[in-house]
């Protein structure tokens, strides 16, 4: 692994020129490191993205509707001592989607695997909900090697990627096309849409996304999806 860079100079007060949640998080883990930390911020309110919109009395999340991955959120508030729970109350949704097909059937998507397998087969058939469980181990795989080699580490090199975890994605198969992986585990086109069309949250078509983006659908429909209580803008309210 390749040494991360270093900044040169003193680095006891800090400028952080945006309050959206990456500024705000880096915020916390900075003044959590013993930093003084200003964050400046073009809006009235934090959150960039994640903004509000206030009219007539109402108000309105102008960007994400809704919450995945908390414990990022908490491993920020932690840094500086506090914890997510004294901070933002956190209300699962379930189902977490609720699709309807040309057919006239509906799907009811639940975040607890076995749960999901019983609504699959009432729906569609027992076949199908076996293929499901193993979608769900798959997924599973993908987390574990991605999150810890890849997405929850900084990253200062390319030879960084050479991990055991990049011969195991590989392995995996999670370098070969999203559509026809999913097709390997789901037979039946309602379930593959509803597990698959979490690639374009990253802007890709399932038949063109790589299958390493099913760990979104991972991040959702398996790990589950969360409302703050009082709108996702109580996320940015509570890092700041």
């Amino acid at each position: 692994m390749t040494a991360m860079k270093t900044v040169t100079g003193p680095t006891e007060n800090i400028v952080i020129v945006g309050a959206g949640l990456g500024g705000l998080s880096a915020a916390l883990r900075l003044a959590g490191a013993g930093r003084t930390v200003t964050v400046i911020e073009r809006e009235a309110v934090p959150g960039g993205r994640n903004g509000l919109l206030t009219d007539s009395g109402f108000a309105f999340d102008t960007g994400p509707t809704v919450l995945t991955m908390p414990d990022l959120i908490a491993d920020a508030l932690d840094a500086v001592g506090e914890s997510m729970d004294d901070w933002l109350e956190l209300l699962p949704i379930e189902p977490l989607y609720r699709s309807y097909y040309a057919d006239g059937s509906q799907l009811d998507v639940h975040a607890d695997p076995q749960r999901m397998a019983s609504e699959i087969e009432a729906v569609i058939g027992a076949d199908e909900a076996a293929g499901y469980l193993r979608y769900v181990d798959f997924v599973t795989d993908l987390y574990r090697y991605e999150m810890r080699d890849f997405i929850d580490r900084n990253i200062g090199s390319p030879l960084d990627l050479l991990t055991p975890n990049l011969a195991r994605l590989v392995a995996l198969g999670g370098f070969r096309k999203l559509a026809p992986k999913v097709e390997q585990y789901l037979r039946d086109p309602r379930t593959q849409r509803v597990f698959s069309f979490q690639s374009m949250y990253a802007g890709l078509a399932p038949q063109d996304a790589l299958a390493i983006y099913a760990v979104i659908a991972y991040m959702d429909s398996v790990a589950g999806v969360y409302m703050p209580k009082g709108g996702m803008h109580a996320v940015p309210r509570a890092l700041a």
